[in-house]
């Protein structure tokens, strides 16, 4: 029967790309469980059963017992019901995990869950299907989840950002080496680069050991890479978690002195990461892995303290901290505030750090304000149309820390940078970054 055989796949192919997806952004996962009221350890190991439970439920789909369906049918419904409560609860928009990171509580992903849940239902009461190879389905499903997977993963190009490490076009003195690599004493993932990095043949600084090249690079933070000319010209720059990443930039750099040795050519910074994210592609196409950098592994110093990338959001405190549904809070310690940046209690109203009540002169409690989130308080200011979508994560006084894009398909800009594009999802480029401190350890 086709028709049982192409909706076990559409089934099997969602569990598949879904078990995927977590195994490959535990991180991702370990934040979304929060939404759901996981805190801690048993949130940063949710990816685990979790993504075990969609891989075995989705062989048994494709193995061709129905008993399995009942299964698969059940813990979609369950999905369901856990979107549903915790929009209920007030969280629509907080990340779901449901398909990556870019997976948001919405009653779209809602209704999704549920289709697929009744899909899987009508396979277990639909009757059973004459013996036939699994393995049509099996490839299909394969296929199907292969395409979801490719589609939310991760960019791979580098963070350049305008203002930090040397300017292009610079001289930086590296001894003659075309790539330089900066790290950092007890950063695990600069450990981790330092051997790609080597093979490439760049030259490293430490952070201490090598001071002056660090300060004649001003260098924001580790690991951070900078591509030169043979004369030290700086061609290409960009804060790194992975070998992709080195890779994107010296793409970049080689991109950019084909760009000088063919002037009739329109030179500018903005393709250089969408040339170099290109080159990475086909680099590392067809492959499932190199999702976002795990918690223990992400000692980017740059991210920890002042997080801006392109630029921070407008925010009513300053610092652009946000709670997972991406409304404001006070970036000290976490406190709600409204759109006029005062500390609000549970029902909207200002209080003071005691918790009293604001009073206007007459000695009155002053009225509650809007509370906007960050991400569409700034599409409001500047008149363009925005979307959260993008995401990276560090680890942060050890918890781990999302940095949230804010992104759009306007050119205006809030910092005169124009180089951040493939963090975004579509042809969005980043405006401004918000980030969410969770309560995951790393």
């Amino acid at each position: 029967m086709l028709v049982y055989d192409l909706l076990a796949a559409l089934v099997a192919a969602a569990l598949l790309g879904a078990a995927a997806l977590k195994l490959t952004d535990r991180t991702g996962t370990a934040v979304a469980a929060e939404t759901f009221g996981l805190r801690g350890r048993p949130a940063r190991w949710a990816w685990l059963p979790l993504g075990a439970l969609e891989a075995i439920l989705a062989a048994g789909l494709l193995a061709g017992p129905p008993a399995a369906a009942w299964p698969a049918a059940a813990l979609l419904g369950a999905f369901a019901i856990a979107q549903a409560s915790a929009i209920a609860a007030g969280r629509s928009g907080a990340p779901c995990g449901c398909f990556g990171a870019r997976g948001h509580l919405s009653w779209g992903s809602v209704a999704r869950t549920a289709l697929l849940s009744a899909a899987a239902a009508l396979l277990a009461l639909a009757p059973a299907p004459e013996p036939r190879p699994p393995l049509p389905a099996a490839l299909a499903a394969l296929a199907l989840a292969a395409v979801l997977v490719m589609r939310a993963r991760r960019p791979a190009g580098a963070l350049e950002v305008a203002g930090e490490g040397p300017a292009l076009g610079a001289r930086l003195d590296v001894g003659g080496a075309a790539l330089a690599l900066f790290v950092a004493d007890g950063c695990r993932l600069c450990r981790a680069l330092v051997p790609h990095a080597q093979r490439l043949g760049a030259a490293v600084y430490d952070e201490v050991a090598d001071a002056g090249i660090w300060a004649a690079a001003d260098v924001p933070g580790a690991p951070f890479a900078v591509a030169l000319s043979a004369d030290g010209t700086v061609l290409a720059k960009g804060t790194v978690n992975t070998r992709a990443q080195l890779l994107s930039v010296v793409a970049a750099a080689d991109a950019r002195r084909r760009e000088i040795e063919h002037p009739q050519r329109p030179s500018s910074r903005r393709g250089f990461l969408q040339t170099a994210s290109a080159a990475v592609a086909t680099l590392t196409a067809g492959r499932m892995v190199g999702s976002l950098v795990a918690p223990g592994d992400a000692d980017a110093f740059h991210f920890c303290g002042h997080i801006y990338t392109t630029d921070g959001c407008p925010h009513p405190t300053g610092l652009p901290r946000i709670d997972r549904n991406g409304f404001p809070l006070r970036a000290k310690d976490g406190k709600p505030v409204d759109d006029l940046g005062r500390r609000i209690d549970a029902d909207g109203a200002p209080i003071d750090d005691v918790g009293a009540p604001l009073l206007d002169p007459d000695g009155r409690p002053q009225p509650p304000a809007t509370r906007t989130r960050i991400c569409a308080a700034a599409g409001r200011r500047y008149r363009i149309t925005v979307r959260t979508d993008g995401a990276w994560y560090r680890c942060c006084n050890g918890h781990v820390r999302k940095l949230q894009d804010c992104c759009t398909t306007s050119s205006r800009r809030i910092n005169g940078d124009r180089g951040l594009r493939g963090y975004c999802y579509g042809k969005r480029k980043v405006f401004c970054v918000m980030y969410f401190q969770t309560k995951v350890p790393c």
